[in-house]
């Protein structure tokens, strides 16, 4: 039957049904005739909610896709390629900075060490994850898969991860097992009353990845999850009993990893570590004055979080009159949010998180007010504090940092629509919206991506970058890569040979010409500690190293400069210059020199 005769058909029924009562004397706008109404009204809005569902799954599908397809481009020679000669070979350096090189490693050999490989599986696991979680809340809602519903959940949760890439560096690192180990643990509480035994594993899973960043990460994500189990286990021995499910499924991960890791490297990589910083961060920071500092700049994230605990706690203790005017409030804050995006999206000032998290959390809050069970309620808003959970142990701004990780807030936001205003174009605006924020975040990334020389639509040249990958450059990167590499191969240079990035600012430069940086991977410049790192890398370096390794010494603002090096003892003269090369990206000069040693042919 087609869409236009079905409403003919209740058309026809309300007047039989009308008909039928003046001859039995009854009124015709009896609930009966209300139903029918209704029912044509929703099949009134059903077909244009399923067009719009399908337009944003296919909006969201070429979206991702796109993304996907443009992470064989640019190349950034600081973080990016300090990640990527971790993943390299994680237990040849002679100090650790976390171990999150131990669990990119597989990833990266399993690329076959192809840096766009390595990018494209990372983003392909982040976007399978936010389809599971979508997938899990479907069912937990008990949406038909034809529902305009349950597709446009399902489309927003495959794009929302993707805000990860809002400053574009693609390679997977620790800021990316942080966000895989969020959202496993989002979906570990959604299946947490369901399928407990299964949300236990996801949670231990979550807890175990993890590990390999940051300890206040494990923290966090550890106390999210038993407030999570507190909040949806109805009494203390079905609590006990997911707990212990938990810790016996983590001793297990505990075990596997311990047996499949290098332990006696890794203690003494952590020991070298200490010789350096002494147990501090390299980049000294005060973790009040960052969360000062957050509750300044995301002030509606935090109040609308104080506004859902405040509903949360009337439709608990039956206080009605508290819910109502909650209600009212959290509808100004969502009208106001919506309002708030006709000025420019600048991911990194914490106006996406305001959008959304404070978005979730007000729609949640209107929910209390509905027939929604307070338990779910309380497992959605902790999902809604991964991402500032995420940001934990991380030595930069806290808006710089959790603009990675609000894909969480969306998918929040999205639920608490859906469970406010089910079936209803509202939830279909949202999901728009959402997307278009992912849109606006990623463009941000690509016209203006982390220290790269140019925006992405020029990075177009394909270049010969490490062992035997190929990525498309701009010019100037390709040029200064190119050039480097005919250098060292003209004074012999083999893969894999020790060369050295004294400046600070290009340690891309060793793994572009295939080369091994001895000790650790980047000698950081422009911090407190760089100094002391530099005296401790020349130590522990040693003398014969050093004199087979290929030295780079840069003189950009940030640089460590030649006279620092000579006060520390590293004498330049016996060395041969061998060219000066251009940053592509600050323009300064680059020097290359060569070893002391004489190669033999590779």
């Amino acid at each position: 039957m087609s869409y236009s005769s079905e409403i003919v058909n209740w058309t026809g029924l309300i007047a039989q049904d009308r008909a039928s009562r003046e001859i039995k004397g009854c009124p015709s706008s009896g609930l009966k005739q209300h139903m029918l109404i209704g029912r044509i009204l929703a099949l009134s809005i059903s077909r244009p909610r399923l067009v719009a569902a399908v337009v944003l799954l296919a909006s969201a599908t070429v979206l991702a896709s796109s993304l996907i397809l443009k992470m064989d481009r640019g190349f950034d020679f600081t973080d990016e390629a300090f990640y990527l000669m971790l993943a390299q070979r994680p237990a040849e350096y002679d100090l650790v900075l976390g171990l999150f090189s131990y669990a990119i490693h597989p990833l990266y050999l399993l690329a076959g060490q192809s840096v766009s490989a390595f990018n494209r599986i990372g983003a392909v696991i982040l976007s399978g994850l936010g389809v599971s979680l979508g997938c899990a809340v479907v069912i937990r809602l008990k949406l038909s898969w034809r529902d305009p519903d349950a597709i446009l959940i399902v489309a927003t949760t495959l794009l929302a991860p993707f805000f990860y890439y809002t400053y574009w560096l693609p390679t997977p690192s620790y800021n990316w097992l942080v966000l895989v180990a969020g959202w496993i643990l989002a979906l570990g509480l959604v299946l947490l009353q369901s399928l407990p035994a299964f949300s236990a594993f996801l949670a231990a899973l979550a807890i175990a990845i993890a590990l390999f960043t940051r300890p206040l990460n494990v923290m966090a994500y550890g106390a999210i999850y038993l407030v999570g189990v507190l909040c949806a286990l109805p009494d203390n021995r079905a609590r006990m009993a997911q707990l212990g499910r938990t810790i016996l499924f983590g001793s297990g991960f505990l075990i596997v990893l311990a047996a499949s890791l290098p332990l006696g490297t890794i203690v003494s990589q952590i020991n070298g570590y200490l010789v350096v910083f002494g147990g501090a961060h390299p980049n000294p920071f005060s973790m009040r004055d960052q969360q000062i500092e957050f509750l300044r700049e995301g002030w509606v994230w935090w109040a609308s979080g104080g506004l859902l605990l405040g509903c949360m706690f009337a439709r608990h203790s039956g206080r009605s009159v508290i819910g109502r005017w909650g209600e009212l409030v959290a509808f100004c804050v969502v009208l106001l949010l919506g309002l708030s995006l006709l000025r420019r999206v600048d991911p990194a000032n914490c106006h996406i998180l305001s959008v959304l998290g404070g978005g979730g959390f007000a729609m949640l809050s209107i929910a209390c007010r509905r027939d929604v069970r307070l338990r779910w309620i309380a497992l959605l808003a902790l999902i809604g504090i991964i991402p500032w959970a995420a940001t934990l142990g991380s030595a930069g701004r806290v808006c710089f940092q959790v603009a990675l990780f609000p894909g969480l807030s969306l998918t929040v936001l999205v639920i608490a629509t859906a469970l406010v205003l089910p079936r209803s174009f509202g939830l279909t605006l949202v999901s728009f919206v959402g997307a278009y924020l992912v849109y606006s975040a990623t463009a941000v990334g690509l016209t203006s991506p982390y220290r790269l020389a140019t925006p992405l639509k020029l990075q177009t040249l394909p270049t010969g970058v490490g062992a035997g990958s190929t990525l498309k450059l701009d010019e100037r990167t390709r040029q200064f890569i190119q050039t480097l590499q005919s250098d060292v191969a003209s004074r012999g240079f083999c893969r894999g040979d020790l060369a050295i990035d004294l400046s600070g600012e290009v340690p891309g430069a060793v793994f572009a010409i295939g080369g091994h940086m001895p000790v650790f991977p980047w000698i950081f410049a422009g911090y407190p500690s760089s100094h002391r790192l530099a005296g401790e890398y020349l130590k522990m370096v040693g003398p014969e190293r050093l004199q087979r390794a290929w030295l780079i010494l840069g003189t950009g603002g940030h640089s460590l400069k030649q006279e620092e090096w000579e006060g520390l003892g590293l004498d330049f003269a016996p060395r041969s210059l061998v060219d000066n090369l251009t940053h592509p990206v600050d323009g300064s000069i680059v020097k290359l020199y060569a070893p002391l040693v004489a190669r033999q042919s590779c």
